[in-house]
């Protein structure tokens, strides 16, 4: 014999725990475990299945001038090193390069984030983000030669 109370109660948890928009069949448990196969039919597996095909498109782009990015990112490094070593070298010069150098860093950034910026938008988008890698290079440099200074 079963409670009409207990039984009422039972169906409530199950609705509640598994689809908040309530049961397709009033509480039927066969129905649930039959519909909950899919992973992209909850929420969460369409958010990750989303998520999934975002990252996908954006690794795509980024695959766009692979060879001209590296080598950017390459040409950056030097540069580093040679305004760290030649320039560097008398001692006399230390002070200027690095505000000239802060100067650009700071100015290509503004370039390529601020959302504003009529240069930004247009023709010169895909030049600012090659010269952006550029920029990144030389950071990356200036981070080694300050490694090597320190050792």
């Amino acid at each position: 014999m079963v409670l009409p109370g207990l039984r009422r109660r039972q169906s409530w948890s199950i609705a509640l725990a598994l689809n908040t928009g309530g049961t397709p069949d009033g509480g039927n448990q066969d129905n649930l475990n039959a519909n909950s196969g899919g992973f992209g039919q909850t929420r969460l597996g369409r958010i990750v299945g989303a998520g999934g095909k975002q990252l996908l498109a954006k690794l795509n782009s980024a695959r766009k001038n692979v060879p001209m990015k590296v080598f950017l990112l390459l040409l950056g490094f030097y540069t580093a090193n040679a305004l760290a070593t030649i320039l560097g070298q008398t001692g006399d010069w230390d002070v200027l390069v690095a505000g000239v150098v802060v100067a650009a860093i700071e100015g290509i950034g503004m370039l390529m984030y601020k959302k504003t910026c009529s240069f930004s938008t247009g023709r010169f988008q895909p030049l600012i983000g090659m010269i952006n890698y550029w920029k990144a290079g030389v950071c990356l440099g200036l981070f080694v030669d300050a490694f090597k200074l320190g050792s």
